[in-house]
């Protein structure tokens, strides 16, 4: 100990909306290193960028020996800077940063950078040809999180032996390397409380992942609609992301698993190609609890209580209230440039909405009964509640209301409640739901 001087700083409260505030807390945050030498850092860019080359001069002057340069969180300012508009002002400033603290820096040991998200070579590390990467995905990568033997000797320390298995639940399931691992943050956080709340959720910036969850890509939903339901998904991972592709479907999934919201059991090489594709799913139910909570935040623009008294309604069969209630919530979610005349639109909307219902429905989209293909059916897992099935289409104001009882008609018609009878659910409600813009219209029944 204290055989090398360190420079440490942590990046992860840049969070910022422009780029002159994210220059500036950055100034602030390196000034507090140099305060714990008495030294200033004065406000000119290249003294800025060359900050850290600057200070470990200075510290192997005052020591004689070279310095450990530790990084926390350094993708977060680029993250933030992608989802608010100035991505090309920041990757410009931290590749000269970064390259002047660890490619020129004669007076370096050795440098330890640790973030959610590979940030591509090219992009932020461009010249520096000796990065040793561990991710989640090595085999090596075995000295995070917390294992079962572990978790029950803290259970055990605190007396909570007997919460083994709801704790298991909710914050086990990680995958790094070959050991499946507990989330430490949440564990810690229930010892303390002995409490089982989504406790790293909801301490960690879930900007871009909710911003994902707003694309309207049918196979992201298709997807997200089978680990909702517990089942695995096989995707291409990139280890190196490029936020110029953020919206390709494989770098949402690579976004997710290197963010912990999804984790992965199996891994496959193609015969072919030799690429390499993972088996994702979503780790416990802290994560599930997230994304029904970001679903419901997105999809109604954070009115959680409507939301609830809404599907509370749907649930019970008291359709009368559930219209009200859907248009109210409806007319403030949306917008008209979100809208467009593409059915899709509105059909990905109601799935976003509604596969938060997973842990009591069933939920299948686009899928085969009777005489056709139903837009979106939630079977009941008890068969002595309501089934739903949901049939959208589009049109104009003054024809949407004629459209909704098509709709409705055609769930009849093509007998869309088929499979859900055949499986023993006796009472089905179905709604016809017809979209203009900001407008909608619903016809119903109860069978």
């Amino acid at each position: 100990m204290g055989e090398y001087p360190v420079i440490y700083i942590s990046l992860k409260e840049i969070k910022v909306n422009n780029w002159d505030l994210c220059l500036n807390k950055l100034h602030l945050l390196l000034q507090n290193e140099y305060d714990k030498y008495n030294l200033t850092l004065e406000k000119k860019r290249e003294n800025q960028e060359n900050a850290i080359l600057d200070l470990s001069k200075f510290l192997y002057e005052k020591y004689k020996k070279k310095v450990i340069i530790l990084i926390d969180e350094y993708d977060t300012p680029l993250v933030t800077a992608h989802s608010q508009g100035y991505y090309d002002e920041a990757i410009f400033f931290f590749r000269n940063f970064l390259s002047a603290a660890l490619k020129g820096n004669p007076y370096l040991e050795f440098s330890v950078l640790t973030g959610i998200l590979r940030v591509a070579k090219e992009s932020i590390f461009s010249g520096l040809n000796n990065l040793a990467v561990s991710t989640i995905l090595d085999k090596d990568f075995n000295h995070f999180g917390l294992t079962e033997d572990e978790v029950e000797e803290l259970l055990k320390y605190y007396e909570l032996e007997y919460e083994l298995e709801e704790v298991k639940k909710w914050y086990n399931g990680y995958k790094f390397g070959n050991k499946l691992v507990y989330n430490p943050w949440s564990l810690i956080n229930f010892a303390n409380k002995n409490e089982l709340n989504p406790y790293w959720v909801n301490t960690s910036d879930n900007t871009l992942i909710k911003q994902l969850l707003t694309k309207n890509d049918e196979k992201v939903f298709e997807e997200l609609e089978l680990v909702f339901k517990g089942e695995t998904i096989w995707e291409t991972i990139s280890e190196n992301i490029i936020f110029d592709d953020l919206d390709n479907i494989n770098t949402i999934w690579s976004l997710m698993l290197f963010s912990g919201y999804l984790t992965y059991e199996d891994i496959r090489i193609s015969t072919i190609t030799g690429l390499k594709s993972y088996s994702l799913k979503i780790p416990n139910q802290e994560i599930k609890s997230f994304f029904r909570q970001s679903f419901i935040e997105t999809y109604t623009k954070g009115d959680v209580h409507f939301y609830g008294l809404m599907m509370e309604d749907l649930f019970l069969g008291n359709l009368t209230s559930f219209v009200n209630r859907f248009k109210k919530m409806y007319a403030s979610a949306v917008s008209y440039h979100d809208t467009g005349d593409n059915e899709k639109y509105y059909h990905h909307f109601m799935l976003g909405l509604l596969l938060t219902l997973g842990d009591k429905y069933i939920i299948t989209s686009n899928r085969e009964s009777g005489y056709g293909r139903y837009d979106i059916a939630l079977e009941p897992k008890d068969k002595r509640n309501y089934g739903l099935i949901f049939e959208f289409k589009i049109g104009d104001k003054n024809s949407i209301k004629d459209k909704a009882k098509e709709a409705l008609a055609q769930i009849n018609e093509k007998k869309y409640d088929t499979s859900m009878k055949n499986n023993g659910v006796s009472k089905v409600i179905k709604i016809g739901m017809a979209f203009s813009g900001k407008d909608v219209a619903i016809e119903s029944e109860v069978e």
